[in-house]
């Protein structure tokens, strides 16, 4: 047998997708919100030499609303009067680049929004509560006394930012020089609370209270969890078979349940922070019966190329190679940065639209007729992906005739009515709003109450579910509510 190596010639065809500069260019502008786009143009004015600040242009060049209205398309209006042609990353003529943009001098306009500047305070948005926040505001409606209350308020800061309570109640007992079973009492307190799992010593314990919170007790859920998560863990799902005596099939809907639990119930908290100054990234103003929706530039800075660079790209004969390739790199730079600016703009104004075209009852009428909303919605209407609705409206805020909304408040989830509709989450909050407005003081609505009232009027929720969306309204509960 012939053992001896042999050389050859192969092809193979393969497909591999690769983030180029452009596509990472593109992909970080759009998910700027105004501010840090503000700061990536005064990074290009201090690093790209053949760009400078375009001083003389200062003044907003305002379009009026009426004329925004009377587009047929919809279209937005131009940032600039360059009308950019397609690019071609070779033979590019810089002379006639340069000749075609000498009335545009590569500007960003300041938009035109001439509204008056003070400061407002619809533009200060309170941060998200904390989950020590939240669970301090759930504290006062459990049944405790003045003194586990605040034994209460020492267990919730010692939970970590995943919920958990990693300290035995022996330790914090002997600590605190109070009895076990007092310890016990209030930890256990805290573990009604939401988030569900809340509060839990470890994993097991954790699993174990969002078992019993979904009704789950003797059974193959709570079998695995207090006896083989190891073997779950491992996916050794024949062993728990063999160990429990249950059918597989009984064995495989518990894991899928178990797999539907939380094991971080606290993770989805923000940190404590201060409140936040932002400035609206769109504006939607009703002319006539349509919603038209504006960018806000007015302050970004207006861009231009520098006239001797200018000069420079068109005399190539006289300009040295090295230096004509270094000037031709930074306008290469300067013009895709300026693409990607107005591309930022179409997509977040085509975003917005999507989203008004929506939610426009909401604008009209208010909350109670806000529809629930999915980023793939959006992304249809608007022919992107839904990862570019995401990065298009992540931390961006619009104003709006009712007021300051991050983008995102227009997404939610939907509960189920009894005809099969769905209705939007943010709704349901507004009606249990109303109806805690128009009880009896003398007579509160419990939580109960609002879930048999809420079920008059075709919308079914849990007990529970009712008495988190009052919590996050910030409304006490019925005997906090009841005056005598």
């Amino acid at each position: 047998m012939d053992n001896s190596l042999k050389l050859g010639l192969s092809q193979k065809l393969t497909q591999t997708l690769k983030m180029t500069p452009e596509m990472q260019l593109a992909i970080k502008i759009l998910q700027l919100n105004s501010l840090e786009l503000k700061n990536q143009i005064i990074e290009i004015l201090e690093t790209n030499p053949v760009v400078e600040l375009d001083e003389k242009s200062a003044q907003n060049t305002e379009v009026p609303l009426e004329k925004l209205a009377e587009q047929t398309d919809g279209g937005a209006v131009p940032s600039r009067e360059f009308k950019e042609t397609s690019r071609d990353d070779f033979g590019v003529d810089w002379a006639k680049y340069i000749e075609d943009t000498e009335h545009s001098e590569f500007k960003i306009s300041s938009g035109g929004y001439n509204r008056e500047e003070e400061t407002s305070f619809e533009s200060f948005v309170s941060k998200k509560s904390n989950l020590r926040e939240h669970l301090s505001a759930q504290l006062h409606e459990v049944k405790l006394n003045a003194t586990e209350i605040k034994i209460g308020e020492y267990l919730i800061g010692l939970i970590d930012r995943n919920g958990y309570l990693r300290h035995t109640n022996e330790q914090i007992a002997d600590l605190l020089k109070v009895d076990v079973e007092v310890i016990d009492r209030v930890r256990k307190a805290i573990q009604t609370m939401d988030p569900v799992g809340v509060g839990a010593l470890d994993l097991r314990e954790c699993l174990m209270l969002q078992a019993i919170e979904d009704g789950y007790c003797d059974d193959a859920v709570t079998t695995i969890i207090s006896s083989h998560l190891e073997d779950l863990a491992q996916n050794r799902i024949h062993n728990i078979v063999k160990a429990t005596g249950i059918e597989l099939e009984e064995i495989q809907a518990a894991v899928e349940i178990i797999k539907s639990f939380n094991p971080k119930p606290g993770a989805s908290f923000p940190s404590a922070g201060d409140d936040i100054y932002v400035s609206p990234e769109v504006f939607v103003e009703k002319v006539g019966d349509e919603y038209v929706v504006t960018m806000n530039e007015r302050d970004l800075p207006q861009l231009r190329i520098n006239n001797l660079y200018k000069e420079a790209i068109k005399h190539r004969d006289k300009t040295e190679k090295e230096t004509y390739e270094f000037i031709r790199n930074k306008l290469e730079a300067a013009r895709s940065f300026l693409k990607y600016v107005d591309k930022r703009k179409d997509t977040i104004l085509s975003v917005t639209r999507a989203i008004c075209e929506v939610q426009k009852d909401f604008l009209d009428f208010g909350i109670l007729h806000l529809k629930p909303l999915t980023l793939q919605d959006v992304a249809q209407m608007a022919g992107v992906h839904e990862s570019t609705v995401s990065r298009a409206t992540s931390g961006k805020y619009v104003q709006t005739p009712r007021g300051l909304f991050e983008l995102k408040f227009f997404f939610s989830g939907a509960a189920r009515t009894h005809s099969g509709e769905d209705v939007s989450t943010l709704a349901v909050k507004k009606r249990i709003d109303d109806l805690v407005k128009q009880e009896n003081p003398r007579k509160p609505l419990s939580d109960s109450h609002i879930v048999d009232m809420l079920k008059k009027e075709g919308i079914t929720l849990a007990r529970r579910t009712v008495a988190k969306y009052r919590i996050e309204l910030n409304i006490p509960s019925s005997s906090a509510r009841k005056q005598h």
